[in-house]
């Protein structure tokens, strides 16, 4: 009982709300017109079924944040097509993809000039007494033969296999290690064919020196010593560009490469941001809009007359203006 006499209540309550608007046709008017007037009342009057036909455009916020979260825009679009970010976040989607696809591609190609910069082209290398030796600038057979003569010098010392761990193929982690780290230089041509081999070319085992005395559990491999011209005795450190400028001209090129990389990432996450603030803007957009919409769109209750079977009929209809 209780809840009927506060559903009368409500009704009666939305009744005052609604009926501020004086109605602009009542049945006394309807009595005081003329039969033509009436007629063109009737013809303007549409009945249906339905005693009231509401036509309610509000936006759904939700829908609009996912429309916008998966095409950026699409939500604004949606909720109200002319407002100015319906059309910013889609240009900015178009310049962070084509962004990413530009750095990508180029991390692509300098990735592949690196690689073939190291293994996939023969280059010629010149001995000071002149003689000439081709190869590949990186050579897993060289590096092998130095690291076995360091693992067979101390069984005390780190230089084992745990140490030599270089793929045995063109992987990935081949060509980052081959750049990264020191004990992986003897494979690069200008480093072997300038400390472990004589002036022709030949390996000699005397052209390069342990730091510490012979045999002693401290000996390490700490850089080279040129043995050729006036730097007979100058160490150069394996940190040093001079250990192996073929070295270190690959780890510039990959480098590059790796910049273009991050310049790729740089635009995903931008791609991801600009997913997620078209999301929120949509939602904010719609709210926006709802909150005009209703503002703007007061419904009113109105009586009026109808003569749907030949009779004068008061009816009750729902005035709303958009």
């Amino acid at each position: 009982m209780k809840k009927f006499i506060l559903l009368i209540f409500i009704a009666g309550f939305a009744f005052c709300l609604f009926s501020q608007e004086k109605p602009k046709t009542d049945i006394d008017q309807w009595l005081n017109q003329t039969e033509e007037e009436q007629q063109n009342a009737m013809r303007d009057s549409v009945v249906t079924n339905d005693l009231i036909k509401i036509n309610y455009n509000r936006k759904n916020a939700q829908l609009a944040m996912a429309m916008s979260m998966l095409v950026p825009g699409a939500g604004q679009f949606y909720a109200n097509k002319t407002v100015l970010t319906t059309y910013i976040f889609p240009v900015l989607e178009i310049g962070l993809i084509g962004g990413l696809v530009y750095f990508n591609n180029q991390g692509k190609d300098k990735t592949k000039k690196y690689e073939k910069y190291a293994t996939g082209e023969i280059v010629t290398y010149i001995t000071p007494d002149g003689t000439k030796i081709t190869g590949f600038r990186y050579d897993r057979s060289r590096q092998d033969e130095i690291q076995a003569i360091l693992i067979g010098v101390n069984e005390h010392d780190i230089y084992d296999n745990g140490y030599f761990r270089l793929d045995k193929t063109n992987s990935q982690h081949f060509y980052e290690d081959i750049g990264k780290y020191p004990q992986y230089v003897f494979g690069w041509m200008d480093w072997y064919y300038r400390f472990a081999c004589n002036e022709s070319g030949v390996r000699d085992s005397i052209r390069w020196k342990f730091d510490g005395e012979n045999d002693s559990p401290n000996m390490r491999w700490t850089g080279n010593y040129p043995l050729w011209g006036n730097d007979t005795e100058t160490l150069i450190p394996i940190d040093d560009h001079e250990m192996s400028r073929m070295r270190q001209t690959y780890i510039k090129m990959r480098n590059d490469a790796k910049d273009s990389y991050s310049m790729a990432h740089f635009f995903t996450l931008g791609l991801a941001f600009n997913h997620l603030a078209a999301g929120l803007d949509a939602i904010r957009v719609t709210r926006n809009f709802n909150r005009y919409y209703i503002s703007q769109s007061v419904p009113a209750l109105n009586f009026y007359a109808a003569m749907p079977l030949g009779n004068v009929t008061p009816m009750l209809g729902l005035k709303w203006t958009f």
